[in-house]
């Protein structure tokens, strides 16, 4: 036999609504609550960005263009009839810019450089980068392997496996807190942040990073035209030095054989004056190649132009007080208003699920009286 239960567990939307506007009413009852909340969180924020230390930002903007010529089919045929073909297609892009300036070589390199950087409540001194960085911020001596971390030299070739590693925890440590790079569609512009708390320090690991990734951006993009123009320039020499030492001995021969007149000497002259003619022609033509293959790195050597340098865009972070007093204000009313509804709901669930199991108690009562009373009336009978 089935009998119905004492209580509905279905919520329909009008007991939503009803939950809601209980919800609010007990919100409302509790102002005060909210508002010490958010005045405590407020004013928390407000020490915190008194105690934190002064940040000193420097910002560098960088303008990259990839420059192509105008050598079309004039130039592609003359320099074909050399042996030499230009190509016209090169594309130079921002991502790439941006990944060289985050790449672990250029930032560990510019750890490794070395600075005149006074420090606070300290006397100037030259040392690396790395180790600037390393006592500006007392957080690093909590870490075992980087509590007694000095670098000594500056060459990263020659790196050690230690030092190698420590540098890696610094290089994640900048990467994820101190540097920001981002290019930005509308000015056509590549940026560069970076973030530390001596403004000496912030100005010089900019400028260098900001350097070096300039000079590897270019030279990347022009190493094939730099190495034609190197092994032409080469040629050109070796056929030169070939061509004036012939020139010499047709001199000497000359200067030999300047009384008398031998078939020998005419034979020697003539293999002379067509070797110094041949190679004439020789040093023409590949003199004509160089003069194609600079013009070609030229033309394919990209533009890196500094907007603004660390020099004059070095700034401190200005901490707006009023603005984070106004966050944290807000956090502090929605974080209260959170734990208000989760206590409110917890209490209503236990008193709820109390008020279900009287219910079955006392349905179960009466259950057990009905039967019991049935039961009287058979015996009766």
């Amino acid at each position: 036999m089935q009998y119905e239960r004492p209580y509905n567990d279905e919520i329909n939307i009008g007991d939503l609504i009803t939950k809601l506007g209980e919800y609010r009413k007990y919100l409302v009852k509790k102002w005060w609550v909210i508002l010490v909340s958010a005045l405590v969180v407020g004013m928390a924020l407000r020490f915190y960005i008194n105690w934190r230390p002064e940040h000193y930002i420097s910002h560098q903007d960088f303008s990259v263009k990839g420059t192509e010529g105008e050598s079309t089919s004039t130039l592609g045929s003359l320099a074909s009839s050399f042996g030499f073909g230009i190509s016209t297609g090169a594309e130079f892009t921002n991502e790439y810019f941006l990944a060289i300036m985050q790449s672990r070589r250029l930032i560990k390199e510019t750890l490794l450089q070395e600075r005149t950087i006074q420090l606070d409540k300290q006397e100037p001194r030259t040392d690396y980068l790395v180790n600037f960085y390393l006592d500006m911020y007392p957080r690093w001596a909590k870490k075992k392997k980087l509590k007694k971390f000095r670098m000594d030299h500056g060459n990263i070739d020659s790196l050690t496996i230690y030092e190698d590693s420590c540098l890696s925890i610094i290089y994640d440590e900048i990467i994820d807190h101190d540097l920001t790079v981002d290019y930005t569609d509308d000015l056509d512009l590549n940026q560069l942040e970076f973030s530390s708390i001596n403004r000496q320090f912030s100005l010089d690991f900019a400028n260098y990073l900001a350097n070096a990734a300039s000079d590897f951006y270019i030279n990347s993009q022009i190493v094939v035209e730099v190495e034609t123009v190197s092994m032409i320039q080469h040629r050109a020499d070796s056929i030169r030095a070939v061509m004036e030492s012939k020139e010499d001995q047709l001199a000497a021969l000359q200067d030999r054989t300047a009384f008398t007149i031998k078939a020998a000497g005419l034979i020697n002259q003539g293999r002379l004056l067509r070797d110094i003619e041949l190679l004439n022609l020789e040093y023409g033509e590949v003199f004509a190649q160089l003069e194609l293959a600079k013009f070609d790195l030229r033309n394919k050597t990209p533009l890196v132009s500094v907007v603004d340098s660390p020099r004059y865009s070095t700034i401190k972070e200005k901490e707006q007080i009023m603005l984070f007093m106004i966050i944290g204000f807000v956090l502090g009313i929605v974080i209260s208003s959170i734990v208000l509804v989760i206590r409110k709901y917890t209490r209503d669930s236990v008193a709820e699920a109390k008020q279900k199991q009287e219910l079955i108690r006392q349905y179960e009562e009466q259950q057990a009286a009905v039967l019991l009373e049935q039961k009287e009336n058979r015996e009766i009978e």
